[in-house]
């Protein structure tokens, strides 16, 4: 689940520009990096569960005043939608995609964005309030979605894992087995996780 809206003024952002910032968006947040710790089932599903939609806003203005005209430099407000669990941790990482993105169309016009014209918000929500297909459910609820395939996959056997990785068993990234990793151990096998919320929900799972 990760719910992206783009505020800009409006007639600021043609529709080749938002294309080109959306593809700079989900292929950084959906780990597509062109390498095999992923697996390919879970990029899928997380490239379906990834949201992306621009809003227009005529008479935008700030302190200063208002926008100026279509071929300015257009501000930008963005809002990013993740469950409350996940937040705090994935704020760095896709605020760094989002401003990498907002920069390759910044870069397309030649704009030079000024001081405090990209404002990016994480908005988590809680447990019980996300509405995964519009029912009420929770962070372990979207991972499980999110790597649904992936767990088929797992339960049959189909799955390896090469020496020197670790697999996240939650969404089925491999992990270099590092000191740095996260990992844990359980019924006598080594896991290693991509995130401490897999981890978590990991752990939540055996006594449910």
């Amino acid at each position: 689940m990760n719910l992206i809206e783009i505020r800009h003024p409006a007639g600021s952002l043609s529709p080749d520009d938002q294309a080109v910032m959306a593809a700079e968006i989900v292929t950084g947040l959906t780990g597509d990096t062109g390498d095999d710790t992923v697996p390919e089932s879970t990029l899928r599903r997380a490239r379906a569960m990834t949201h992306v939609a621009f809003t227009e806003h005529s008479g935008w203005h700030t302190g200063d005043g208002s926008w100026g005209a279509p071929g300015d430099v257009p501000p930008l407000w963005i809002t990013v939608t993740v469950p409350e669990a996940w937040r705090d941790e994935m704020a760095r990482h896709e605020m760094g995609w989002l401003r990498r993105a907002v920069r390759r169309v910044d870069a397309d016009h030649g704009w030079q964005r000024p001081d405090g014209w990209l404002w990016i918000t994480m908005i988590g929500v809680a447990d019980g309030s996300i509405g995964l297909d519009g029912k009420a459910s929770t962070a372990d609820q979207v991972v499980a979605e999110l790597s649904r395939e992936f767990r088929a996959d797992l339960d049959a056997g189909k799955i390896e894992v090469p020496e020197g990785m670790l697999l996240d068993p939650m969404c089925g990234m491999l992990v270099k087995d590092t000191p740095r990793a996260i990992t844990l151990e359980h019924d006598g096998t080594r896991y290693g996780f991509c995130a401490h919320s897999c981890r978590d929900a990991f752990v939540r799972q055996p006594a449910s």
